[in-house]
């Protein structure tokens, strides 16, 4: 059995709420080139888009600083970079405190890519904590489920790797692009917001702050008929890019339903869920139909007012959250869905 015996995250850039992003995007629509039934269509779905009181951190806000491949892979450098450093400073002491070492450290993106990779960078911050033979692994291009998957490959190690430490981190900021016509891409510039996490992972219940018992990773993917449902798409930079709106919301329900319909034992009682905050409107209504309170979804509700989604590290940031309120003995179902199309449903069990 593995255990989670420690959550930490971090922001990285600065905090903007949705009115101050309309004030940034607005005079970029209007230099959009479309007809103008079109613009004023595209004008305001970005105006909905944003609708309400939600918050996200921006590393990358400035578009003029955002003209070219080369300078956005040097922002994300960057701002991972300071991720990076506000991460050290509080792993650090927690290992410390623990006595302990990384036998393994596995990383995450979906927004950037680096050689050395974001193993390595994280290494010569943590000298003496990750050590020199401490397997290294960075995970690229695995979508909102990165941090899921993560969890699922340190508990498929085996029993050498005592002490397992997943870091997610995400700067969906960096691929902005307001100069795109297309609804999809606006879609993300309002959607994403960046953040970083770090999860202790042992072989030890006892170990760290808390306990939780990795009881369940339940895989699954429809890569036959979801390819095209979110993927890269490619202008000056890499960007986010979805199906249709129709074809996305019918085969995503789908997906997520046959995957809950499939994990139904581990979950009908229990009513604690981490939910990736992507599609929340979808998911009530699939909660309903499958019977799962819409209690379960306000977790998930709350972070994406504050955090917006933050791609792979978002489940990080509603795990920590829920696990302080939870009681010893309850379980915590998580639920995280992206590019494949694949969905991951999971559950933790808090020891103490």
């Amino acid at each position: 059995m593995r255990y989670i015996n420690s959550i930490i995250t971090a922001n990285v850039g600065h905090e903007m709420d949705n009115a101050v992003l309309w004030q940034l995007f607005e005079p970029r629509l209007a230099k959009v080139q479309l007809e103008k039934p079109l613009s004023e269509e595209l004008r305001s779905f970005v105006q909905y888009c944003l609708v309400g009181q939600r918050t996200r951190f921006m590393f990358a806000d400035d578009m003029n600083e955002m003209q070219d491949f080369q300078s956005r892979a040097r922002l994300f450098q960057t701002g991972t970079e300071q991720a990076l450093d506000k991460l050290a400073a509080q792993i650090r002491p927690m290992a410390e405190t623990a006595a302990i070492t990384f036998d393994a450290v596995l990383t995450t993106t979906s927004t950037g890519n680096l050689m050395p990779g974001i193993s390595y960078r994280l290494a010569a911050r943590l000298k003496g904590i990750i050590r020199s033979d401490s397997m290294m692994l960075d995970l690229g291009n695995v979508g909102c489920t990165g941090s899921s998957k993560a969890l699922n490959l340190a508990r498929a190690l085996n029993d050498s790797f005592k002490n397992i430490l997943l870091v997610a981190v995400e700067l969906p900021s960096t691929l902005l692009d307001a100069t795109s016509p297309r609804m999809d891409i606006w879609q993300g510039n309002c959607t994403f917001g960046d953040g970083a996490a770090a999860v202790w992972v042992s072989s030890s219940p006892n170990a760290g702050e808390m306990a939780l018992a990795l009881e369940d990773l339940h895989y699954s993917h429809q890569a036959g008929t979801g390819l095209d449902l979110i993927r890269w798409d490619y202008r000056r930079y890499y960007t986010f890019a979805l199906a249709d709106e129709k074809t996305f919301n019918n085969d995503v329900r789908q997906f997520v339903m046959n995957a809950l319909s499939a994990t139904e034992a581990g979950w009908k009682n229990e009513p604690r869920w981490a939910i990736h905050p992507a599609g929340i409107s979808l998911l009530v209504r699939i909660g309903r139909k499958l019977g799962i309170p819409t209690e379960a979804m306000q977790p998930s509700l709350e972070h994406y007012r504050r955090y917006s989604n933050m791609s792979s590290a978002s489940l990080l940031f509603i795990l920590k959250e829920l696990a302080a309120k939870t009681p010893s003995t309850a379980a915590i179902n998580l639920l995280t869905m992206g590019a494949g199309f694949n969905v991951i449903y999971g559950r933790v069990r808090k020891e103490r």
